[in-house]
């Protein structure tokens, strides 16, 4: 499977609006977010600059990429629904 993405910078105008409230980094599969909660901040005021993001690591530790494991099951969901 080739390997696609797009980046966005959620502070340039032209960042889909949906995307403009994700801290960095987020990645979403589809278009959903591969981990959607808890979600730690609120919503994003007008203005407000760009934000870090954590994920829930190994031992319950906040790490700032997600792992590999949720990234995996988000993209062979994505490809095959029944398999996983």
């Amino acid at each position: 499977m080739p390997a696609v993405w797009t980046e966005w910078c959620t502070t340039d105008s032209g960042c889909p609006t949906p995307y403009r409230g994700y801290g960095s980094p987020t990645i979403l599969v589809n278009g959903v977010d591969i981990a959607p909660d808890p979600r730690p901040w609120g919503p994003q005021d007008t203005g407000d600059g760009p934000r870090c993001r954590t994920y829930m690591g190994e031992r319950g530790r906040l790490e700032g990429t997600p792992p590999v494991e949720l990234v995996t099951r988000a993209i062979l969901e994505a490809v095959e629904p029944d398999a996983v």
